[in-house]
C-alpha cells in the first residue's frame, strides 16, 4: 500500500515537473523561433537549391559516348569507311547550348537566386512578425487574466455583501434588487474569466509552433506592452519600405521575367556540338564539328510571346506591389501613432484619475465615511478601467509590428538581442555576365 502511494506520489510530481510552464522574454522567443522554426529552415533550403541552380547554369551540357559493333557487309562501312565484315567502334558527342544562351541562362539563374535570397529574408520578417503578435497577445491575454480574477474577487465580495445586507437590514425589496444585480455581475464576471483563460491558452497554442512546439505547450511570457518610438516618421518609413525584401524579391522576379523573354529568343541561335570517333577494327579515328541551324515551326515564337506577356503581367505586379507598400505602410503608421495617442490619453485622463479615485474613497472608508461596497465597487470599476488599457496598449504594439513587416525592417530595440540567424552562410555569388 505505501508502495503504491509512494509511486503515485512521485508520478504526480513528475506530471507537475513536465506540466511547469516555460517562461520566456521576447528575445527568447524570437531567438527560438529563428533556430527552430521550420518555415525559415524551409526558406533557406529553397535559397540553397537557387545556387544550385546557378551553379548548373553555369556547366556545359551532358555529353554522351556510344559504343557499337557491326557483322556483315554494307552497314559497317558507316563507321570505317571501308567494306569490313565486322567492326567495332566508340563515338562521342559533345553538344553546347545555342550561340550565347549559356551567360543569358547563367544571368537568369543569378536573378532567381537573389529573388529567393528576398524572399528568406521576407519570411524572416513575416515570422518575425507573427512571433511578436503572438507573444503580445499571450502577455496580454495573461495580464487580463490577472486583473479578471481580481475583478471576480471583488464581485464576489460585493455579491456576498449585497447578500448579507438583504437579510439583515429592512426594505429587503430594495435590497433584494441590488443583490440580483450583484449577482448578475458576478455570473458576468466569471464568464469573462472563463473567455480569459480559453484566450490565453488560444494565444499559447499560436506562439508554440512558431517557436518549434507541440501547441499544447504551456508557455509563460514575461515583458511589458509599453511602445516608446515617437522618433518614428513616416516620409522615413516610407523612404525604408523602398528596399523592403518583399518588394526586392518581386522586383527581382520583374527582372528574371524580361531577361527570360532574351533567354527565348536564343533558342534559335545555332547550337555547335562536337563529335568524335574512333574505330577499332580499322584504326582509324574522325574528329569533327557540326551546327545545329533550328527549323522553327513556331513554337520557338509563340515560346518568346509567352515569356513577353508574362513579363509585362510581371512589370504590372510589380507596380501594384509598390502601391500596396505605400498603402500598408500607411496604414500601419497611422494605427500605430494613433493607438500611442489614445492609449497615452487614456492612461492620463481615465486610469490615473480613475486610481486616484479609489485611493481617496479607500481613505473615507478608513475613516468610516463610506460604506465597503463603494470602495468594492470603485475597485471594480478601476479593474475594468485596466481591461480597456490593456487592449489599447496591444492595439498599440500589434500595429508596430505591422509596420514593421510593411518596412521589412526591425525598429524595436529589444535588449538584449535576439540571436539572429546566419541566412546565408555560403559565399555570394556575383553577378555573372548578362550577355546581349
Amino acid at each position: 500500500m505505501r508502495a503504491g502511494l509512494l509511486v503515485c506520489l512521485l508520478v504526480c510530481l513528475g506530471f507537475g515537473a513536465t506540466a511547469e510552464p516555460r517562461k520566456l522574454t521576447i528575445t527568447d522567443a524570437l531567438t527560438r523561433c529563428y533556430e527552430r522554426n521550420p518555415e525559415l529552415a524551409a526558406a533557406r533550403a529553397d535559397t540553397r537549391q537557387a545556387r544550385s541552380s546557378y551553379h548548373l547554369a553555369g556547366v556545359l551540357p551532358t555529353g554522351s559516348f556510344i559504343g557499337g559493333a557491326t557483322r556483315g557487309w554494307g552497314p559497317a562501312a558507316l563507321s570505317s569507311f571501308s567494306a569490313l565484315p565486322r567492326d567495332e567502334y566508340l563515338q562521342f558527342q559533345q553538344p553546347f547550348f545555342p550561340f550565347g544562351a549559356m551567360k543569358k541562362g547563367q544571368f537568369v539563374a543569378w536573378l532567381n537566386w537573389k529573388q529567393s535570397e528576398a524572399r528568406l529574408l521576407f519570411t524572416k520578417i513575416q515570422l518575425m512578425r507573427r512571433t511578436k503578435d503572438a507573444f503580445y497577445e499571450t502577455l496580454a491575454s495573461q495580464q487580463r487574466l490577472t486583473i479578471l480574477r481580481t475583478n471576480s474577487e471583488l464581485a464576489r465580495q460585493i455579491f456576498e455583501s449585497s447578500e448579507k445586507e438583504t437579510r439583515n437590514r429592512r426594505n429587503r425589496r430594495n435590497r433584494r434588487l441590488e443583490m440580483l444585480a450583484s449577482r448578475v455581475q458576478f455570473n458576468q464576471v466569471q464568464q469573462a474569466l472563463t473567455q480569459g483563460q480559453g484566450d490565453l491558452q488560444a494565444d499559447q497554442a499560436d506562439l508554440a509552433p512558431l517557436l518549434g512546439l507541440a501547441r499544447g505547450t504551456e508557455l509563460e511570457v514575461v515583458g511589458t506592452l509599453d511602445t516608446e518610438y515617437s522618433h518614428l516618421k513616416l516620409d522615413d518609413m516610407l523612404k525604408l519600405g523602398e528596399s523592403s525584401p518583399a518588394l526586392m524579391a518581386i522586383r527581382q522576379e520583374t527582372r528574371s521575367g524580361h531577361e527570360q523573354v532574351k533567354l527565348a529568343s536564343l533558342q534559335g541561335n545555332p547550337a555547335p556540338s562536337l563529335v568524335a570517333l574512333y574505330d577499332f577494327r580499322l584504326p582509324s579515328y574522325i574528329v569533327g564539328a557540326q551546327i545545329t541551324v533550328p527549323l522553327d515551326w513556331g513554337q520557338i515564337g509563340f515560346d518568346v510571346e509567352s515569356k513577353e506577356r508574362a513579363a509585362i503581367a510581371l512589370d504590372e505586379r510589380y507596380r501594384a506591389a509598390q502601391l500596396e507598400l505605400s498603402s500598408d505602410i500607411h496604414k500601419a503608421y497611422a494605427a500605430f501613432t494613433t493607438g500611442a495617442i489614445n492609449s497615452a490619453n487614456y492612461e492620463e485622463d481615465v486610469l490615473q484619475p480613475q486610481e486616484e479615485a479609489v485611493r481617496l474613497i479607500q481613505a473615507d472608508y478608513r475613516q468610516r465615511k463610506l460604506d465597503y461596497d463603494v470602495v468594492l465597487l470603485a475597485q471594480q470599476q478601476l479593474e475594468e478601467i485596466r481591461v480597456e488599457f490593456l487592449r489599447q496598449q496591444l492595439t498599440e504594439r500589434l500595429a508596430l509590428n505591422a509596420l514593421e513587416e510593411a518596412v521589412g525592417a526591425a525598429l524595436e530595440l529589444i535588449t538584449p538581442s535576439p540571436v539572429e540567424p546566419d541566412l546565408t552562410p555560403e559565399p555570394d555569388l556575383e553577378m555573372p555576365d548578362p550577355g546581349h
